[in-house]
């Protein structure tokens, strides 16, 4: 009697512990910022049941403003915590390396409905093409865990989402010095594994270099990039960057199309009369809003299916002088997309020259 009232404990603790790893668990995990989403516009149509025509076109357009970052930088980041839970360890009792992807298919998908939400109500999806990993220390079982996710750069087809996984322990003042210790128990190289006599390391935990690699101009560039400190002082476990599109049925949107339509921006220019302009807002909207409220809001002979149809092509049918998209996403944003995209770049250039390897 015993023994069985034992092992259904045992039973139901190993259960619980794993409880992470059930059926549709990983599911809700990665849908929960679009199971908000869903569940806050089907409560708004429960409101809105006897609402008059133009009453639920307001408030319609009130609900998907309060989900718009208009004004928004698309540098913007966004955090996902979670921890290292028994099923998503390995042996060593970190996190395993396969876990790592599994937390950046959440964080990812949080940062997209972050700043994207009209392109996800509309039915666009965002595919993953690769991710690149540098595992730079172990996250221990049990330990919390932050990504930290942020948009890096894009071209004309791809965007690269560079996430950050770091846990903190330290105090804000240490920020300093946690950076430089950082830096100095690193592998100058950011492109491969660090090493030393007797081979490569393959685990999440880099072998201490004994023969320091000197970097190369690739390092050099990335190493402005991807800083290996924290503001906070927060520890730097893993970065890893994800190659990735926008995507409206089989057609494949621009992303600086996606970013001005949700609207993120430039941020307004400061001149001699305003040295400190007001940031751009709902309230304050940037110039190239009038421009989307026509396809987009309801209350300007916009909807969903315009929206639809002017992700799968429609802008393509606007002249070059008066693509607004352009305006949005020039100045200090332009500038900050190309000098990031110098070192993202490589990276996909870097796994396509692979493919011919034999």
């Amino acid at each position: 009697m015993f023994l069985g009232q034992l092992g259904k404990w045992l039973l139901g603790l190993l259960l619980l512990l794993n409880i992470r790893a059930f059926p549709t668990v990983w599911h809700f995990r990665i849908f929960r910022p679009l199971i908000y989403i869903w569940s806050s516009h089907f409560f708004f149509k429960i409101r809105a049941i006897f609402m008059s025509k133009s009453a639920k076109e307001n408030a319609f357009e009130r609900w998907i403003n309060s989900l718009t970052p208009v004004g928004a930088s698309p540098f913007q980041s966004t955090l996902f915590r979670s921890w290292a839970s028994i099923d998503e360890s390995d042996y060593n009792f970190h996190l395993s390396n396969s876990s790592y992807a599994k937390a950046l298919d959440a964080a990812r998908f949080k940062l997209a409905c972050h700043l994207l939400p009209k392109f996800i109500i509309a039915g666009g999806v965002i595919p993953l093409a690769g991710t690149h990993f540098h595992f730079v220390r172990e996250i221990p079982i049990l330990a919390k865990y932050e990504v930290r996710v942020t948009l890096g750069a894009w071209d004309e087809k791809w965007i690269y989402i560079v996430c950050r996984f770091v846990t903190k322990g330290q105090g804000k003042n240490k920020g300093s010095s946690t950076a430089k210790k950082n830096d100095a128990e690193i592998s100058p190289s950011f492109f491969h594994a660090p090493v030393n006599s007797s081979g490569v390391s393959m685990s999440s935990t880099p072998v201490n270099s004994t023969t320091p690699v000197p970097p190369t101009d690739m390092d050099k560039l990335a190493s402005k990039l991807l800083s290996t400190g924290e503001p906070d002082g927060a520890t730097l476990h893993t970065i890893t960057i994800s190659q990735m599109c926008f995507k409206m049925g089989r057609i494949t949107v621009p992303p600086a199309v996606v970013f001005a339509a949700n609207g993120l921006c430039v941020p307004p220019v400061s001149t001699s009369d305003t040295p400190t302009p007001e940031p751009y807002s709902l309230t304050n909207p940037p110039p190239h809003w009038d421009k989307v409220k026509p396809i987009a809001s309801t209350l300007h002979g916009g909807s969903i299916k315009k929206l639809q149809a002017f992700f799968r092509g429609g802008w393509k049918e606007l002249p070059e002088e008066e693509r607004w998209w352009q305006e949005a996403m020039g100045g200090v944003v332009e500038q900050q997309r190309r000098q990031n995209l110098q070192v993202l770049d490589m990276l996909r250039k870097g796994m396509e020259g692979a493919r011919e390897m034999r």
